[in-house]
């Protein structure tokens, strides 16, 4: 198939899957578990193909900024579609799944500037694939949050609107919430130890935004880890300091991708 197809069946099986976890949203057919994962599973591995064959060049391979976020969002999916079988996650599929139609669209519509890393670098290849696990995992956390933040404010208003009833318990929400916490440190941890090791220069000028924000993202996130632990963080504190380091990563991560790419110094 071609890059076009698989991004065509990629974006069908997506909005399938989303049309169906919307319908048990509202109430209209029960959660299907292995059939949600079956479509999610073809959606994924269709987006997966597509984006390795649009990412692959004889030099190498391209992580420009379409292709980047096409294969972020291909690991959000991913998560999404795993964790769904062993935790109660179904509900971040209608926030995960139409960003990924997005992202594929892009993908495949938008040459955009190209950042191509040669096979042989294995150290940068090792950094920059940890890199974008982390981020998506704290991705996923972030948008984690962003439930947690709604469904602690319901009921402090003592709403019992669909939201609140289609999430579980607010105290299986944060678990589920910190238990990515705990990953996405860990993750990003070994992407800021290995970028130090291969990448020349991290605090380099055209780094060095990337860098500070990483890292104190990373501080964010061990502080939250901490004052769960010690303190007993949870709720409305424990969702906004997940946002906010979310957004100093993202910052971090795509907004000085976008300025070096675009701004800087583009290379079409």
């Amino acid at each position: 198939m071609s890059v076009v197809t698989l991004s065509i069946v990629a974006t069908v099986f997506y909005t399938i899957a989303t049309a169906f976890q919307y319908a048990v949203y509202e109430g209209k057919t029960p959660q299907r578990p292995h059939l949600a994962g079956a479509i999610g599973f073809l959606a994924v591995a269709a987006h997966a193909v597509s984006v390795w064959l649009l990412s692959s060049t004889s030099l190498g391979a391209d992580f420009g900024f379409f292709k980047i976020i096409s294969i972020i969002s291909l690991f959000l999916s991913a998560l999404v579609v795993s964790f769904a079988y062993i935790k109660p996650v179904h509900n971040l599929k209608l926030l995960i799944y139409p960003i990924a139609i997005v992202t594929v669209i892009a993908a495949v519509s938008f040459k955009g500037p190209t950042q191509v890393v040669e096979p042989w670098h294995v150290g940068l290849m090792a950094h920059i694939t940890l890199s974008v696990i982390a981020y998506s995992v704290f991705s996923l956390a972030g948008l984690q949050a962003l439930l947690l933040y709604a469904q602690n404010r319901q009921l402090k208003s003592h709403m019992t609107g669909r939201l609140v009833k289609a999430l579980p318990p607010l105290q299986t929400t944060e678990d589920i919430l910190f238990e990515m916490i705990w990953t996405g440190l860990i993750l990003l941890t070994l992407a800021i130890g290995t970028g130090s090791f291969f990448v020349e220069d991290l605090f380099a000028q055209h780094l060095v935004h990337k860098t500070a924000l990483s890292i104190l993202s990373w501080l964010i996130f061990a502080l939250l880890a901490i004052g769960r632990n010690l303190w007993g963080w949870r709720g409305l504190l424990a969702a906004r300091l997940t946002i906010g380091g979310c957004l100093l990563l993202a910052l971090g991560f795509l907004g000085s991708k976008i300025a070096l790419e675009f701004i800087i110094h583009p290379k079409i």
